[in-house]
């Protein structure tokens, strides 16, 4: 028998969410762990919780790519082009 992190305050056994009473997940608010055989299996989260998610990891997509074109720019590999904003 192994340990494992459940990652939310509230949890629902697969089996219940075959019943059919899915009436709850338009009330979501928080995360809710789906387990099966006391494991969980998957994570029912908030559309708007998955929608900050969704932001967060553009942003960190948007922030690699801005180290990498500096660290480009540090090593002489790419040049600077001077750009008036009024002209876009």
């Amino acid at each position: 028998m192994s340990l494992q992190a459940i990652y939310a305050h509230k949890t629902i056994g697969i089996t219940d969410l075959k019943r059919g009473d899915t009436s709850f997940i338009d009330e979501l608010d928080e995360p809710i762990a789906v387990l099966k055989r006391d494991s969980v299996k998957a994570y029912l989260i908030p559309e708007k919780l998955m929608a900050y998610f969704m932001d967060k990891l553009e942003d960190i997509e948007l922030s690699k790519i801005a180290n990498q074109r500096l660290k480009e720019l540090e090593e002489g590999k790419t040049k600077t082009i001077s750009v008036d904003i009024n002209e876009l």
